[in-house]
């Protein structure tokens, strides 16, 4: 391209080549500007192939995040399913034991699963090594506003408010351990080494049990607490995931 354009400039000097030192001093003149105009012109050249070049190592880069994002954010959200499913059973083993402290129902095997099962529960924090990586790159590598806005607030606001709730969550069940079921119970979560899904907790007295009011409130508490710990902040990362998911499959069609 710079040739091209020095050829042009050369053809122009040669073609009005004036006479008298005056025509030799424009001549230079002219050939001075010429030799500018070629070096300005090389510069916007190489610094646009440059700039091209750089943007196109960037949207590359941003493709492999996005991509290791994809992958971090579906095991994520079979993680979510996964302790939705924990905590939904223990929810119903909680509704059980409810209908038997509320009805005077008499005890039967089953329900020391249930005792056992209605304090389960499970909640966990997003992957965060991705999401590390892009920080330690910029987070300006991702060229979607809103996307990177999504993605700041599901690994910072989003993660620390899922651990509070958890282990808010986790204090009161320990809390009952410690000062309730020491009292009622033979031992808590009794088989959880071979099968963790299917804890027990047989109660010493169940008539008894039924009359605490202690416990009564215990169990009257644990599905609201549940709800408020637990479902609502599982369920709003599930929406936070799908929505992300969803962004990234657009980003990368746009990339590809």
């Amino acid at each position: 391209m710079i040739k091209f354009f020095r050829h042009i400039r050369q053809n122009l000097f040669l073609e009005n080549l004036p006479t008298g030192q005056a025509g030799k001093t424009g001549r230079y003149f002219k050939y001075a500007i010429g030799e500018i105009i070629l070096v300005v012109i090389g510069i916007l050249i190489a610094l646009s192939i440059n700039n091209w070049n750089e943007n196109r190592k960037d949207r590359n880069l941003e493709k492999e995040f996005l991509i290791a994002f994809k992958e971090s954010l579906n095991r994520d959200l079979e993680r979510n399913l996964s302790s939705q499913k924990v905590n939904q059973n223990a929810l119903q083993s909680m509704q059980v034991l409810l209908e038997h402290m509320e009805q005077n129902l008499p005890y039967n095997d089953t329900l020391k699963y249930h005792f056992g099962i209605s304090t389960n529960f499970h909640f966990w924090d997003l992957s965060e090594s991705v999401f590390k990586s892009l920080e330690a790159k910029g987070l300006d590598l991702i060229s979607n506003n809103n996307l990177r806005d999504s993605l700041a607030l599901a690994y910072g606001n989003n993660n620390k408010s899922i651990n509070f709730a958890g282990f808010r969550y986790h204090d009161y069940i320990d809390h009952a351990i410690l000062n309730i079921f020491n009292k009622h119970f033979d031992m808590a979560w009794g088989n959880a080494e071979n099968s963790p899904a299917a804890t027990v907790m047989t109660p010493l007295d169940f008539e008894n049990l039924k009359s605490d009011k202690e416990f009564n409130y215990f169990l009257k508490t644990l599905p609201n607490l549940h709800y408020y710990k637990l479902t609502v902040p599982l369920q709003s990362t599930e929406h936070l995931l799908n929505r992300l998911l969803f962004l990234i499959d657009k980003e990368l069609e746009k990339l590809n």
